[in-house]
């Protein structure tokens, strides 16, 4: 059996120097098989800001990027078993940074991880990214690519929404949970980093909490299989080198076989 997985990671805004953060527009997240100039993106989720951060300098551990894989996630992969290559299992990251996450689910096993994102600086920062990892084996199973969410094709065994939800408009949350779908085999996991969950309005980082995003995902038929509203502080998602920030759920949603 040959399994896919997708990933996914636009991360929290802090404010980092020299950049107006909060006119930053966090825009969906490209597949390889778009290879559109950024652009020439028009999707209501995309923003030419987002390209224009990482082209100032957006360095590891500043505003959004977490510096190494989410707590969140590897809380996660250690209550699971790893993986047998011989499975052939294959995972999607959309708004994949650096692909921390998508490094640390090669490395638990999955035999195709696809680290998808808008920007083009931010796919060489993942590409360099990769050259230093220690586990060799597992960066050559990441595919890193610039490419658009809302249009990607394929067929995976597990996506991870490491807070991509929060960067897109409220106006496509229908639509992202609709692609969600599309893009997850029969049975396959939708694992969701609930994040930020505050007392706010306005975005993007728009507020997230468990029903917002429960409401989303049972609309298209998905289940709960696990859902963790206290997480533990190693588990907490912590952009920008932040020791305290706003509250993290975890769920993931199975989709019907």
């Amino acid at each position: 059996m040959h399994l896919h997985a997708i990933v996914s990671c636009s991360s929290f805004c802090s404010p980092m120097p020299a950049l107006n953060t909060h006119a930053i527009r966090f825009p969906i997240h490209l597949t390889c098989a778009t290879r559109r100039p950024f652009a020439s993106m028009s999707h209501p989720g995309a923003s030419p800001l987002w390209e224009s951060m990482w082209s100032k300098g957006l360095g590891k551990g500043e505003a959004f990027d977490v510096g190494s894989a989410s707590g969140t996630l590897l809380g996660y992969l250690s209550r699971t078993p790893k993986l047998d290559l011989a499975q052939g299992a294959a995972a999607l990251v959309p708004g994949c940074g650096r692909a921390y996450d998508a490094l640390a689910l090669a490395s638990h096993g999955y035999s195709r991880v696809v680290a998808l994102d808008l920007s083009s600086t931010a796919v060489n920062a993942a590409k360099e990214e990769l050259k230093t990892a220690a586990d060799t084996e597992a960066a050559a199973r990441v595919e890193v690519c610039c490419g658009d969410f809302f249009s990607y094709q394929g067929q995976f065994d597990l996506i991870w929404d490491c807070t991509f939800l929060c960067a897109l408009e409220p106006s496509v949350r229908a639509e992202w949970a609709k692609q969600q779908k599309s893009l997850l085999k029969p049975g396959g996991l939708l694992l969701t980093c609930i994040f930020p969950i505050v007392d706010k309005e306005g975005g993007p980082p728009f507020a997230m909490s468990v029903p917002l995003v429960r409401d989303l995902v049972e609309a298209e038929g998905f289940e709960c299989a696990e859902l963790k509203e206290q997480l533990p502080e190693e588990e907490m998602h912590r952009p920008g080198g932040l020791a305290t920030g706003p509250k993290t759920a975890f769920a993931a949603w199975k989709k019907p076989s």
